[in-house]
């Protein structure tokens, strides 16, 4: 592949296979500097240090599947995740932790022609159907009724602050 997923995809690590995830930023007039400010979010996000540390996830900046003329030339980026398969759902959770954390943030500077829009799927969409994310369409981070997590609340709420101050990806 010519953006610079084809270095990843059918890896075999230390830790065994590695699953690829595509994130993509949409709705926003500053696509670019969105996609820029989540990746470093996500390079910052202390609830993945751990998975980053132990080699369980690597975050990229790639070339978007999603070039069209209508960019004006402009080269697109995604942000593409090569997790390893043992860690795929808690990572990927985890991640999707940060990102709403991160959505509801860009929401709140938003004008009112943008609605930021992040989606997660399996890099070349024939990944485990469980683990896509949209901030659209709601779908996302899941957790057992009952539990206090954020199966019955929008995902503003379920990123909100906790009890002691942070957010759910651990930020104050």
């Amino acid at each position: 592949m010519a953006d610079g997923s084809e270095a990843v995809t059918g890896e075999r690590g230390a830790a065994g296979d590695q699953l690829v995830f595509r994130v993509e930023v949409s709705g926003t007039h500053r696509r670019r500097e969105d996609l820029a400010a989540l990746h470093q979010w996500l390079e910052d996000a202390p609830i993945l240090t751990e998975a980053r540390d132990e080699g369980g996830l690597d975050v990229r900046l790639v070339d978007s599947r999603r070039q069209s003329p209508s960019m004006g030339g402009e080269l697109v980026q995604d942000i593409l995740l090569v997790v390893t398969a043992e860690v795929a759902r808690s990572v990927i959770e985890n991640v999707w932790r940060a990102v709403l954390s991160w959505h509801r943030n860009r929401r709140r500077l938003a004008n009112s022609e943008e609605l930021p829009r992040v989606t997660l799927d399996a890099d070349e969409g024939d990944g485990d159907p469980t683990l896509r994310r949209d901030t659209e369409t709601g779908s996302g981070v899941r957790d057992e009724p009952d539990s206090g997590g954020t199966a019955h609340r929008p995902a503003d709420e379920a990123d909100g602050a906790d009890g002691d101050g942070t957010d759910a990806d651990g930020r104050g």
